[in-house]
Protein backbone atom coordinates (compact mmCIF):
# COMPACT_ATOMS: atom_id res chain seq x y z
CA UNK A 1 0.00 0.00 0.00
CA UNK A 2 1.23 3.72 -1.38
CA UNK A 3 1.18 6.00 1.61
CA UNK A 4 -0.90 9.33 0.62
CA UNK A 5 0.57 12.53 1.55
CA UNK A 6 -1.46 15.35 2.71
CA UNK A 7 0.03 18.90 2.11
CA UNK A 8 -0.87 21.10 6.06
CA UNK A 9 -0.97 24.79 5.81
CA UNK A 10 0.43 26.72 8.55
CA UNK A 11 -2.59 28.46 10.53
CA UNK A 12 -2.51 32.12 10.13
CA UNK A 13 -4.73 34.59 12.39
CA UNK A 14 -7.58 34.61 9.60
CA UNK A 15 -8.46 30.79 9.84
CA UNK A 16 -8.88 31.26 13.62
CA UNK A 17 -11.45 34.27 12.73
CA UNK A 18 -12.73 32.18 10.54
CA UNK A 19 -13.35 29.01 12.84
CA UNK A 20 -14.30 31.25 15.52
CA UNK A 21 -17.15 32.74 13.23
CA UNK A 22 -18.32 29.43 12.74
CA UNK A 23 -18.18 28.08 16.36
CA UNK A 24 -20.47 31.80 16.81
CA UNK A 25 -22.15 30.73 14.03
CA UNK A 26 -23.13 27.38 14.99
CA UNK A 27 -24.01 28.27 18.73
CA UNK A 28 -26.23 30.62 17.04
CA UNK A 29 -27.91 28.26 15.50
CA UNK A 30 -28.27 25.67 18.20
CA UNK A 31 -29.83 27.88 21.06
CA UNK A 32 -32.51 29.52 18.13
CA UNK A 33 -33.25 25.48 17.99
CA UNK A 34 -33.52 24.99 21.81
CA UNK A 35 -36.11 27.85 21.44
CA UNK A 36 -37.65 27.43 18.81
CA UNK A 37 -38.93 23.74 19.43
CA UNK A 38 -40.63 24.49 22.09
CA UNK A 39 -41.95 27.38 21.05
CA UNK A 40 -44.04 25.59 18.35
CA UNK A 41 -45.38 22.90 21.18
CA UNK A 42 -46.15 26.26 22.86
CA UNK A 43 -48.25 27.29 19.69
CA UNK A 44 -49.69 24.30 19.50
CA UNK A 45 -51.01 24.21 23.45
CA UNK A 46 -52.09 28.10 23.11
CA UNK A 47 -54.88 26.43 20.85
CA UNK A 48 -56.31 24.52 23.58
CA UNK A 49 -55.37 26.45 26.99
CA UNK A 50 -55.66 30.32 26.17
CA UNK A 51 -54.05 30.67 29.71
CA UNK A 52 -50.33 29.27 29.39
CA UNK A 53 -47.57 31.94 28.55
CA UNK A 54 -43.99 30.86 27.02
CA UNK A 55 -41.77 31.78 29.75
CA UNK A 56 -38.27 30.28 30.35
CA UNK A 57 -40.14 27.46 32.90
CA UNK A 58 -41.97 26.27 29.47
CA UNK A 59 -38.70 25.56 27.92
CA UNK A 60 -37.26 24.02 30.83
CA UNK A 61 -39.54 21.66 31.64
CA UNK A 62 -40.30 21.27 28.23
CA UNK A 63 -36.82 19.62 27.49
CA UNK A 64 -36.26 18.11 30.63
CA UNK A 65 -39.27 15.76 29.69
CA UNK A 66 -37.97 15.39 26.72
CA UNK A 67 -34.49 14.30 28.06
CA UNK A 68 -36.75 12.33 30.63
CA UNK A 69 -39.06 10.47 27.53
CA UNK A 70 -35.29 9.59 25.80
CA UNK A 71 -33.92 8.07 28.26
CA UNK A 72 -36.90 5.72 29.28
CA UNK A 73 -36.99 4.83 25.50
CA UNK A 74 -33.45 3.86 25.33
CA UNK A 75 -34.19 2.05 28.65
CA UNK A 76 -36.92 0.09 26.86
CA UNK A 77 -34.81 -0.40 24.14
CA UNK A 78 -37.06 0.75 21.99
CA UNK A 79 -34.38 3.45 20.45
Amino acid sequence: MSKINFETKELTLKNYILALVVVILFGIAVLAVLIAVPYLLFLLLKILFLGIEFTVLFVVVFWIVVVILLWILKLSKLM
